[in-house]
């Protein structure tokens, strides 16, 4: 059999140290590499997982962050739904405010201009009573030809009596 391996140019001699020294480095490999090499594999993996389970916390306090983001939301846009009509609720009542008031200081102007303008038209009666008591004195007296001495206040009264009624 040697021959047959010689034949084929086989070195059983070589073949046995090469098996001896392969099985020596596959050792070494083994304890100094592989085993090594498969741990940091196995802390990767694992570190792996837990950024993955990190992940679905996160996008479970996420979900849970954009629900209370979403309710607050609704919170605010109550509570400023609620500042709104109270404001337009006071606005309301203040513009009615100033209309009573306006009214009310209207009513006290038109008031004042009744009141003023009755005593203008009391003064302005009164001097024209007493114009026309002047007027019908000096025709009295023109008429009557009497002294003006003689002419009294009764007098002139009972011709502006006559004078509202008969004339």
């Amino acid at each position: 059999m040697s021959e047959l391996l010689n034949a084929f140019g086989i070195n059983l001699k070589a073949i046995i140290f090469q098996s001896i020294n392969f099985a020596i480095v596959l050792i070494v490999l083994a304890r100094f590499v592989y085993r090594p090499l498969m741990r940091l594999v196995e802390e990767r993996r694992k570190k792996i997982e837990l950024g993955i389970k990190g992940g679905e916390e996160a996008a479970k306090l996420i979900a849970e962050a954009d629900t209370i983001k979403g309710e607050k939301i609704r919170e605010g846009e109550t509570e400023a739904v609620a500042i709104i009509t109270r404001g337009e609720a006071q606005g309301t009542k203040r513009s009615q405010e100033i209309v009573s008031g306006a009214e009310k200081k209207a009513e006290y102007i038109i008031e004042e201009a009744l009141a003023t303008s009755a005593k203008r038209k009391q003064e302005e009666m009164q001097n024209v009573a007493l114009e026309a008591q002047a007027m019908v004195k000096a025709a009295l007296i023109k008429t009557v030809e009497l002294s003006p001495e003689q002419v009294d206040d009764k007098l002139i009264h009972k011709a502006l009596e006559v004078m509202k009624h008969g004339a």
